[in-house]
């Protein structure tokens, strides 16, 4: 599971010596031991200012100080070759991926150009003769024949969310997917479902996988537990997380390892199959599963080492040379193939938010449940805790996740909007303090 060492063969103490030892003589090492000790401190110090003296910083890698220099306004190609960090034009991109069987394409989930990104890179594919599949994060893999009776034409839009449950399956505003499904619908072309279930990777984060039933067991495939740089990389992202469901960094490690591995042996099986010989595989997932290759690429490479090229979608903001999710690993391999800066939001289309993350689990209790809320956000300051249940906004009954997004949007940047919550039993209403626009 993790790399070994081998017990080391150590010496009797009379025959171990310090490293300052040898430039001793042998009275002062035999008896003279306040004298040894001051020798060998005057040894460390002296030592550790020649190094300063002498470790000059690494400078970071030429791309980086390539991408510091984009400033808005932003065009709609700002996209960067790596590790070169050559600007080049959507047309040379897709010339560069003609060949590869597999294309990933890492977003931030709710930003709108990244979508648009997404649905251009599988127009043109298309343009150019392709057979393309549409992979997706979004979907768990039991969902597949609901996806594939879209593709076909046999659904509405209506039944298709009832059918998969967008709600409790994804949760952000379908909107942001809508209209590459429309192209997947129009095309008849396969969306492949990527994800295992949710309450696997759950039960993960909260018990680790020796801690799973047998009968959950069988259901975790294969994992690479053993990437150093991965799990380092991920012990970052847990510094932030740390208040979240999983018990530990260990169990929140096999967690995402477990999504990763997850996604990978979809993707391996569909291209070994019949169905997928030929075809080539836009993936769209989230850039922290694509990053540096750790998350799925790297585990699918292992089990199908075909050509793939990852592309890097990043947001534009202040110091962008600075983001971990860049620079992480600048020392060793850039983020990607390719980094594409992209437009943020604008703010007609930021959506105020209160700082609480809530349970898409069906209870059957009145309400939703609140799972976690964020430090130092507004549902902290107004005194909301884990475990209320969410039944009601501005007097109107909550039912799904949708409605509440609705509601903080109609109500607005820094207004007082009232919730109504169940706490041990008791109704109580809480009024809440909605970020300001700048905020």
């Amino acid at each position: 599971m993790y790399h070994n060492m081998k017990d080391a063969i150590v010496p009797p103490s009379s025959l171990r010596r310090s490293p300052a030892d040898r430039f001793l003589s042998p009275e002062a090492r035999c008896y003279n031991p306040s004298m040894r000790k001051l020798f060998f401190i005057l040894l460390i110090v002296t030592g550790t200012l020649l190094l300063s003296g002498c470790v000059k910083k690494v400078p970071p890698p030429g791309w980086v100080a390539k991408i510091q220099s984009v400033s808005p306004p932003l065009g709609p190609e700002e996209i960067f070759s790596l590790p070169e960090g050559e600007k080049v034009s959507l047309s040379e991109l897709l010339r560069d991926v003609a060949e590869a069987r597999i294309l990933f394409v890492g977003e931030t989930h709710d930003q709108l150009d990244h979508h648009r990104i997404q649905l251009t890179l599988i127009q043109e594919l298309l343009r150019k003769g392709k057979t393309v599949v549409v992979a997706m994060e979004m979907f768990e893999r039991l969902q597949q024949p609901t996806l594939d009776r879209w593709s076909e034409g046999l659904l509405t839009e209506g039944q298709f969310l009832k059918d998969v449950d967008w709600e409790k399956t994804w949760a952000m505003d379908y909107r942001l997917y809508k209209d590459i499904l429309d192209e997947s619908q129009k095309n008849h072309l396969k969306v492949l479902a990527l994800n295992v279930p949710r309450e696997l990777v759950r039960k993960v984060a909260e018990v680790g996988v020796d801690g799973l039933s047998s009968e959950d067991r069988v259901k975790v495939p294969d994992m690479n537990l053993s990437d150093m740089n991965y799990r380092e990389y991920l012990n970052s992202v847990y510094r932030g997380h740390k208040e979240g469901s999983a018990k530990g960094f260990e169990r929140f490690y096999e967690a995402q390892c477990l999504w990763d591995e997850g996604m990978a042996e979809t993707l391996s099986s569909f291209l070994h199959s019949p169905e997928g010989q030929g075809k080539t595989v836009v993936v769209i997932a989230g850039k922290g599963h694509i990053v540096f290759n750790f998350g799925i690429p790297k585990r699918l490479y292992r089990r199908a080492p075909l050509p793939l090229k990852t592309i890097v979608l990043k947001e534009w903001e202040k110091d962008l040379g600075e983001d971990k999710d860049l620079t992480f690993a600048s020392g060793r391999q850039p983020p990607g193939d390719y980094l594409w800066i992209t437009r943020p939001n604008p703010p007609e289309k930021k959506r105020p938010r209160i700082g609480v993350i809530l349970s898409t689990k069906n209870s059957g209790q009145e309400g939703l449940e609140i799972e976690r809320v964020i430090p130092g956000s507004p549902a902290e300051e107004a005194g909301l805790l884990p475990g209320d249940r969410l039944k009601a906004v501005e007097g109107k009954d909550i039912r799904a996740l949708r409605e509440i997004h609705e509601a903080l949007a109609e109500k607005g940047w820094g207004k007082e909007i009232t919730l109504t919550i169940l706490r041990e039993g008791e109704t109580k209403e809480v009024t809440v303090t909605l970020p300001s626009r700048e905020d």
